[in-house]
């Protein structure tokens, strides 16, 4: 498997001082997500999704046509997947076992690129 990293200067909880126990237990707030995501009018949300390593995303096709999640740059698909989606309801999952910044894009439609960033368990 080949991981993409980005730069994350812009992530994070910088400024924010240290965390309370109050606040800790809010997995949200930490930015981490279910590893749910929707293909809604030609867009992947969220993007970025955040998970921890072992997770499994989904991604649901909630548009009327085909699209499909391919692992890689729009320009360098690695490999790791490449799952079809035809049509509304129709589910494509893929299990992040390693932390890292993986990309991934619909090969049919120019613009629809994604991220997953997979942090440690």
């Amino acid at each position: 498997m080949v991981a993409l990293l980005v730069g994350t200067a812009a992530c994070g909880n910088a400024g924010s001082g240290p965390a309370t126990d109050a606040a800790a237990p809010s997995s949200a707030s930490a930015g981490q997500q279910d590893g749910a995501v929707t293909i809604k009018t030609f867009a992947f949300h969220p993007d970025p999704v955040r998970v921890k390593a072992g997770t499994t995303v989904s991604w649901t096709n909630e548009d009327e046509i085909l699209h499909n999640v391919t692992s890689g740059e729009r320009d360098e698909a690695d490999g790791t997947f490449d799952k079809q989606l035809d049509g509304p309801g129709s589910v494509a999952e893929h299990t992040f076992d390693t932390p890292g910044t993986y990309a991934y894009h619909c090969s049919i439609h120019p613009g629809m690129d994604g991220v997953v960033e997979v942090s440690s368990r």
